[in-house]
């Protein structure tokens, strides 16, 4: 054995070996000390700052309490498949992509000024940090991949929408880990609101507007059917009067004649159907001006909310103030009119089943937790710190003795 160039401890044969383990323990052993300092060192940072630095970890589930959009059903369609709870995937990709944004958290913030509040400073951060909030809430859906795996094939008829949302939250105290989970469901759940608001109100607003439009011209039209009908009725009782004993030939008033037969109809015949044709279209015009009567009252409501949505950047203040503008638009109005009260009701209606879905059936079913631990173990801090400290006080140890020796080595 010859020592080695660089540690004349640590010996080799002419062939390279392995390095003598012996001679490694040795050194160890003499620089003891400084292995025992530097690890107990290592181990009082190490769990000094995980204390310091530790985050408590806070989890909660957010259901959606039904169909969302909300879908309104008439009477064509009371007897068709009730739709899945949850929200579609196209629609959940389109609202993620809104409320994941840091434009769209700021809005929000502002909108309900929070700005002075010191717990979302994290998580500002973690809205504009390169990872976004993806990790943060999680869609949450009724069939996984799992589950195709063990079934073989997802079951007939079934909707995979996203029934609700994960969300979990990281923070330098158990409450507000507890307190941003509760803000973030609220955050969501507030912003898909507000999508389907902006969406539902300006389309509500167009529709109504093109279905005034169309009632007109269906009322015009009427009249001026109702005026023939009119001027053909009294042609016809001019010539009745004028032939009295038709009534009693009817079966000789020629109405069409072909080869193989002849039809008759006597003029008074004819005088009851053109009466009952003006009937027909007078009640078509008088049931066309109460529609369009009803949707100049819903046309004035969302005029009002179309503002409101404008000047609002948070779904739950536009749900929550559309029931004072329905009382602000009916209240010059005479609820005692059935007309009146029709839209009154159906919109009152609406705004209760929103609420009903939106806010009070779409909550936690689960946290947010208080959590009564940091995420990282002491213990498990500890461990790392003791190895981490074992290594380094070792390295440290067999390097002054590198350096020792190499200072002794003579020069050749």
């Amino acid at each position: 054995m010859k020592k080695l160039d660089d540690m004349p401890e640590l010996k080799r044969n002419s062939n390279d070996e392995p390095i003598v383990w012996s001679e490694v323990f040795s050194i160890l052993w003499n620089g003891r000390k400084t292995l025992v300092g530097g690890t107990a060192l290592i181990m009082i940072l190490g769990v000094s700052s995980t204390m310091y630095f530790s985050k408590y970890r806070s989890d909660g589930f957010l259901q959606f309490g039904g169909p969302i959009p909300l879908i309104v059903k008439t009477d064509m369609d009371a007897k068709s498949k009730e739709p899945a709870n949850g929200i579609s995937l196209a629609d959940y990709k389109r609202y993620a992509a809104a409320y994941t944004t840091g434009s769209r958290f700021n809005d929000f913030v502002v909108q309900n000024k929070l700005q002075g509040d010191p717990a979302l400073s994290e998580l500002r951060k973690a809205f504009f940090s390169r990872d976004g909030i993806g990790k943060i809430i999680e869609p949450v859906y009724p069939f996984t991949k799992i589950d195709a795996k063990e079934l073989m094939e997802p079951p007939k008829d079934s909707d995979n929408n996203v029934i609700g949302l994960r969300i979990n939250f990281e923070a330098r105290n158990p409450a507000d880990a507890q307190a941003m989970v509760a803000f973030l469901g609220r955050y969501a759940m507030d912003s898909i609101v507000y999508l389907i608001y902006s969406d539902a109100l300006r389309f509500k607003h167009a529709e109504i507007t093109t279905r005034i439009t169309r009632l007109d011209n269906q009322i015009i039209d009427l009249k001026d059917k109702l005026e023939s009908y009119q001027r053909k009725g009294g042609a016809l009782k001019q010539i009745v009067s004028h032939y009295p004993d038709a009534v009693n030939q009817g079966n000789r008033q020629v109405v069409t004649i072909t080869e193989e037969n002849s039809r008759y109809l006597s003029p008074v015949t004819h005088l009851m159907s053109t009466e009952l044709e003006a009937l027909s279209a007078n009640e078509s015009i008088i049931k066309f001006q109460r529609e369009k009567k009803q949707n100049l009252l819903m046309r004035e409501y969302y005029d009002k909310a179309k503002v409101l949505i404008d000047n609002n950047k948070s779904g739950e203040t536009v749900l929550r103030a559309l029931e004072e503008i329905k009382e602000g638009v009916f209240k010059s109005k005479d609820l005692n009119d059935e007309l009146v009260k029709e839209v009154y009701n159906q919109i009152t209606i609406d705004n209760q089943s929103a609420m009903n879905v939106y806010l009070e059936k779409s909550r936690f079913i689960a946290g947010p937790s208080l959590p009564e631990h940091p995420s990282t173990r002491l213990s498990t801090a500890l461990m790392m710190s003791f190895l981490g400290g074992v290594l380094l006080s070792g390295l440290l140890v067999l390097a002054r003795q590198w350096v020792t020796t190499k200072a002794k080595k003579p020069a050749e």
